[in-house]
């Protein structure tokens, strides 16, 4: 069932929206714009005719606080209220250790005592409590609880009936509410409410899944549970060491992490969770794609290697927590794959680094596909050199003659100091050989012994194969090529800057002033790429004339290239 938005100001309903969930349950969104961002991150929430909290609500960069409710309470006003004015009913404000917003919603609970103790323990209970607290659902009168363990007189009846009609716990004869739950119980139990509430999809791995040294030993039955939720399972929950050095007691890093799954969780791992789950889950649309007609229903978007950090930060901009989106590609196809892909009506547009290859262009023609390409950031193809290598630059003439006819094996051949020269190459179905086809190849091929004994087949490797190539006896350096923008953000990751250079092409370097006003010879953009025939006021068109709006350019720039504007 698909979630829907319901959009309140003070708490009058004003309009609804659908968002896309196709893990979503009976769940609905409701939010209140132009809130003041002041204490913005306590802001939550609460139903405005008994004033009960929303747990699953909270205030995002835009001036609007969000909430996932169920469905059945859709027609009830809303209004904000803050977590902050909330008194704990400890003394002792750091007995919550940062959970006074569940505690504000009616999450978590003080023993006894009046104290939260966050080293005790949970029965599976308490925890079955918790999580129909946070869904905020109504609970079942308790007095056919299906577990043969579960009294009706017993305070948890209610929970532990509701969370099994909720799917939240497994069907049995025997519940064993008294048990304390562990880790990998409650990492269960909280991504089945998640999912039930439609804010996980516990088929499909989280986009950055942690990586455990003990994976091994998670029960079968829980694995997908932590890697649908990945790297929102707390630090709480984990148990951190040092690796040992190879040999080396001066060694410091790196720290290895065990989920310890059959440890008991304690009331702090178990908040923590359930805390992260409400701030890092839910998909909401932000005033920018609300504004762009992006909020129902995204392009299925693909494209090349280096253009995959503008779909992350388009999907940053329009939505809070973007990466679990669910359209959200993750990753993209290769330059040549994603064209195909388009072409073959597969995906609605493409980020685009290069000008599509010749094959590419055949093949458009074949399938009788005119393809568009929208400039929406400046870029260029570069050619890189060992930092050592006291050559600055080549010319057009120059890439030519050694690409397609291997005509120099000395530097000292084009301008160069006295070192063997080594040409590395891309793979023909890279975005980097088809800018080679329109600048230098002008339908020739690459020479054949350069293509078999120098030939990058990744993005990242012709970086650092180049840097591998440099020898010292006797002297070499190497020459590579690739996107200006992709080996600065590649930079940022590998640090590869600190041993390349790039090179100047007939006597202009390339920078972002001599990119941008087209000094630079190899100059030329990226692009958003439609179908022709791809009808107006679709998600692609809408998308692609959000990338030429100021905030489509401020996602090209938070992507590390060179907007238009």
């Amino acid at each position: 069932m698909k979630n829907s938005i319901k959009r309140l100001v003070g708490a009058v309903l004003i309009a609804a929206i659908c968002m896309p969930a196709s893990f979503a349950a009976d769940f609905t969104t409701v939010r209140v714009d132009n809130v003041d961002g002041f204490g913005g991150v306590s802001k939550r929430l609460r139903y405005a005719d008994d004033k009960t909290p929303i747990p699953i609500s909270g205030y995002y960069w835009d001036g609007s606080v969000f909430a996932t409710i169920p469905a059945e309470n859709a027609g009830r006003p809303v209004e904000v209220f803050s977590t902050a004015d909330y008194q704990p009913p400890s003394d002792d404000e750091s007995d919550w250790y940062g959970m006074l917003d569940l505690a504000a919603c009616g999450v978590l609970t003080g023993d006894s005592d009046g104290k939260f103790h966050p080293e005790r323990t949970v029965t599976r209970a308490e925890a079955a409590a918790m999580l129909i607290r946070t869904l905020g659902v109504t609970q079942a009168d308790g007095t056919d609880s299906g577990y043969t363990d579960v009294p009706a007189s017993a305070w948890y009846a209610s929970v532990v009936q509701t969370a099994r009609e909720c799917g939240i716990v497994s069907p049995d004869t025997r519940f064993r509410p008294e048990a304390l739950v562990t880790r990998e119980e409650f990492v269960v139990m909280a991504a089945r409410a998640m999912a039930y509430a439609g804010l996980l999809d516990m088929d499909k791995a989280a986009p950055s899944a942690l990586e455990l040294e003990d994976a091994d030993v998670i029960s079968s039955w829980a694995k997908s549970a932590y890697e649908s939720f990945g790297s929102l399972i707390p630090v709480s929950m984990l148990t951190e060491v040092q690796a040992p050095g190879a040999d080396d007691p001066t060694y410091l890093g790196p720290y290895l992490y065990y989920a310890e799954p059959q440890k008991s969780a304690t009331r702090l791992e178990s908040a923590e969770l359930i805390d992260a789950c409400i701030r890092w889950l839910p998909v909401y649309p932000t005033a920018a794609a609300r504004e762009a007609g992006l909020d129902e229903e995204m392009p299925i978007i693909d494209g090349s290697t280096s253009t995959l950090p503008i779909t992350q930060a388009v999907y940053s901009a329009l939505f809070t927590n973007g990466d679990r989106h669910p359209a959200n590609p993750v990753t993209h196809s290769k330059s040549h794959a994603s064209y195909e892909r388009l072409i073959n009506g597969e995906v609605d547009m493409l980020f685009a680094s290069v000008y599509p290859a010749s094959d590419i262009l055949a093949l458009a023609e074949e399938k009788g596909v005119e393809l568009e390409l929208i400039p929406i950031a400046h870029d260029a193809m570069i050619f890189f050199t060992n930092k050592d290598n006291p050559a600055t630059g080549l010319t057009s003439e120059q890439i030519s003659n050694i690409y397609v006819n291997n005509a120099y094996d000395n530097w000292n051949q084009i301008g160069g100091p006295d070192a063997l020269l080594y040409p590395y190459c891309r793979n023909n179905d890279s975005g980097s050989h088809a800018q080679m086809e329109r600048h230098f190849l002008h339908g020739a091929e690459i020479h054949e012994t350069i293509r078999q004994e120098t030939t990058s087949y990744a993005m990242q490797s012709i970086l650092t194969d180049v840097i591998d190539a440099q020898t010292s006896d006797p002297t070499g350096y190497a020459l590579g090529y690739s996107i200006y923008y992709y080996y600065w953000n590649a930079n940022m990751v590998l640090g590869t800057a600190d041993y390349l250079k790039l090179l100047e092409i007939d006597g202009v370097a390339p920078t972002d002033e001599t990119i941008a006003d087209g000094s630079y010879p190899l100059s030329n953009n990226t692009y958003v790429v439609l179908r022709k025939d791809t009808p107006e006021d679709t998600p692609a068109r809408r998308l692609a004339d959000f990338m030429l709006t100021e905030a489509g350019q401020r996602c090209v720039e938070n992507a590390g290239y060179g907007p238009l504007q």
